[in-house]
Formats: structure tokens, C-alpha cells, sequence
């Protein structure tokens, strides 16, 4: 089990990343942010020089959490962008532990990203609506199901030019 709870933490922090570059404004416009772009490495390394991507990386995340909450809302729910603080906290560790080149060849251009989106998608299409969409409960975040349905929502919303938000229902 420990070793799929670290292939789940390894594949949510692929797609923060993915999803993250996926939404900047020189892609699909969902929020106002170049970091992942190659100008936005290029000038989060003169401050960051060992950490750009970890930094474009943890900016991105912020707008893109933003968004997500003012769509889905806040308390109750948890999304790619916030996740239960434990497996966020995992995340955050292994984005900043990660080798930047591997992560960085995620992002390396719109069609790696979606590439990366669809291999974590796996075979099945998303059906969901525009807008939020319930994925599953907060208890079996960390499953393979759970990550795919995630994967396939965002494949999904940047394919067909529409805002999806999937979400986590959390405990009552």
C-alpha cells in the first residue's frame, strides 16, 4: 500500500504541474500567470536559481487554487489545487525534492502537458459537465480511480476548450 500512496503523491504533484502550465494565460487563459512558461523559468531563475520550477511551480498553484475556490467553494471539498494538508504537504516535498529536468520534460510544451495529462487519464474519456464536478470522497483520494477520473476532467476541459473543476467531497 505504501508504495501506491507514493506513486499517488508523485502522480498529484505531475499533475498540479501539468494542469498548473496546462491554465497559464499563454496556454488556455484560466488564470493570469506565466510561471511555467519558458520566460517565466527563465526570470524566476535569476531570484531561484536552484528552484525556479519549484517556485513557478508553488506561484502557479496559487492562482490556480483561486480560481478553483471561487468555482467549487471553500470547506467540505478539497481539488487538485487544495488537497488534504497531509497529502499536500507530501506533494509540496516532492516537487521540491524532484529532479526539475524530469518534472521540467512534463511541461516542455502544450502537447508534452496534455501527453502526460492523458497517460495519468488512462483509457476512459470524462463525461463530465462544464463546471464543478463531484469526483469522489476525500477518503480514497490517494486511489488510482480517483487520480485517472481527476486526469481525464482536466484532459477533458483543455481538449475541449471548457472549464471543468473536478472536486473531492470531504468528511460532513
Amino acid at each position: 500500500m505504501n508504495r501506491n500512496i507514493n506513486q499517488a503523491i508523485v502522480n498529484y504533484a505531475v499533475l498540479q504541474l501539468t494542469v498548473g502550465y496546462l491554465g497559464e494565460k499563454h496556454q488556455s487563459g484560466w488564470w493570469d500567470s506565466n510561471f511555467l512558461s519558458g520566460i517565466g523559468q527563465q526570470m524566476l531563475g535569476m531570484t531561484f536559481p536552484r528552484s525556479a520550477l519549484s517556485a513557478g511551480c508553488t506561484s502557479v498553484k496559487e492562482a490556480a487554487r483561486r480560481l478553483h475556490d471561487s468555482r467549487i467553494g471553500v470547506g467540505g471539498v478539497f481539488h487538485l489545487f487544495r488537497l488534504p494538508p497531509d497529502i499536500e504537504e507530501r506533494v509540496h516535498h516532492y516537487i521540491l525534492n524532484a529532479d526539475p529536468a524530469e518534472l521540467g520534460s512534463c511541461i516542455a510544451s502544450k502537447e508534452a502537458a496534455l501527453n502526460r495529462l492523458g497517460s495519468l487519464a488512462g483509457a476512459a474519456k470524462s463525461t463530465a459537465a462544464e463546471g464543478p464536478s463531484r469526483i469522489s470522497s476525500e477518503d480514497v483520494i490517494l486511489t488510482k480511480t480517483t487520480i485517472e477520473k481527476t486526469a481525464q476532467c482536466y484532459l477533458a476541459a483543455f481538449t475541449k476548450n471548457r472549464q471543468i473543476f473536478p472536486y473531492f467531497q470531504g468528511h460532513s
